[in-house]
C-alpha cells in the first residue's frame, strides 16, 4: 500500500513535502480508508527512506488538515472527512475581505524587484541559488491608517514581474488564482508576536509599544507537474490587529 514511493532527491520539493503529498493522494484516492492505522514513525522512516524529522513533520501537516488523528500511545489513524478551516484563508485575502466589507483601501506598491535569494530563502522557496526571485514590499492603507506590510517571494523561473496595475487593485490570492490560473494547493502559516524593525516601524507609523503581528505564509501551486512555494511575511499592527480563529 505505500511501498510505491519514490523520493526525488533531485527535486525542489522539500522531503517531507513529497512525504506528506504521498499519504494525501493515498488517503484522497481512497487506497488508505478512515480508520486505518499508519505504522509507527520508525518503520515510515524505514518505509520511506527518509529521516524521523522527515516524517514527523509530514504527518503534522496531515494533521493540522484534519487527515489523520494522532494520540500518544494509540498510534495515527486515517480520518473520513477533513476538518477544514477557513479563518486563516481570510487573513492572506483580507483585501478582498475588505473590500466585501466596503471598507476603503489604498495599496502602496513600495519595491518590485528581482533579487537573489540568500540561503534561507532557498530553502523555503525549494530553489538554488541560479534563480532569482522576485520581490514585492507593499504597503495596505485605509482612512490614511497604515494597516499592515506584505513582503512576497515568488520563485524568479515561473514569475518574472507582475503589473503594477494588478498589485494596486487585486489581493495576491487573486493575483496568483485569477491572473496567472494557478490553483494554490496547499496553505500553511505561522502567526506570532515579534518586535519590528526601525523599517517596518516607520511604516506602519508605530509610537508607543512597538510590536508587531508577525504572519509567514506558505503557498504551494503546481507548475508543469512540479509543486512550488511561493512565500510571503506579513506585519500587522498589534494595536490595529484582530484574528479571529473559527472551525
Amino acid at each position: 500500500m505505500l511501498s510505491d514511493f519514490k523520493l526525488n532527491k533531485k527535486s525542489k520539493i522539500p522531503y517531507y513535502y513529497q512525504v506528506y503529498n504521498f499519504l494525501l493522494n493515498k488517503i484522497k484516492d481512497g487506497k488508505i480508508n478512515e480508520g486505518y492505522r499508519l505504522p509507527n514513525e520508525i518503520l515510515l522512516c524505514s518505509m520511506f527512506n527518509v529521516s524521523r524529522t522527515t516524517i514527523r513533520e509530514a504527518l503534522r501537516e496531515l494533521e493540522l488538515n484534519g487527515y489523520i488523528e494522532r494520540g500518544r500511545g494509540q498510534g495515527t489513524f486515517i480520518l473520513d472527512n477533513p476538518v477544514k478551516s477557513e479563518a486563516l484563508q481570510k487573513v492572506s485575502s483580507i483585501v478582498d475581505e475588505l473590500k466585501e466589507k466596503g471598507i476603503d483601501t489604498t495599496t502602496k506598491i513600495l519595491e518590485q524587484k528581482r533579487i537573489d535569494a540568500g540561503k534561507e530563502l532557498q530553502i523555503i522557496l525549494g530553489i538554488d541559488g541560479s534563480i532569482k526571485t522576485l520581490y514585492i514590499n507593499r504597503l495596505m492603507i485605509s482612512a490614511g491608517e497604515p494597516l499592515y506590510i506584505t513582503r512576497a517571494y515568488f520563485p524568479g523561473d515561473i514569475f518574472s514581474s507582475i503589473g503594477e496595475k494588478y498589485l494596486t487593485d487585486l489581493s495576491f490570492t487573486k493575483i496568483v488564482e485569477d491572473h496567472f490560473n494557478f490553483e494554490i494547493l496547499h496553505r500553511k502559516r505561522i502567526l506570532y508576536p515579534d518586535i519590528p524593525d526601525k523599517e517596518t516601524i516607520d511604516l506602519l507609523k508605530m509610537k508607543g509599544k512597538k510590536v508587531i503581528i508577525y504572519l509567514q505564509t506558505f503557498w504551494t501551486i503546481n507548475h508543469k507537474g512540479q509543486e512550488r512555494i511561493i512565500y510571503f511575511e506579513e506585519y500587522f499592527k498589534g494595536s490595529k490587529s484582530r484574528f479571529v480563529f473559527e472551525s
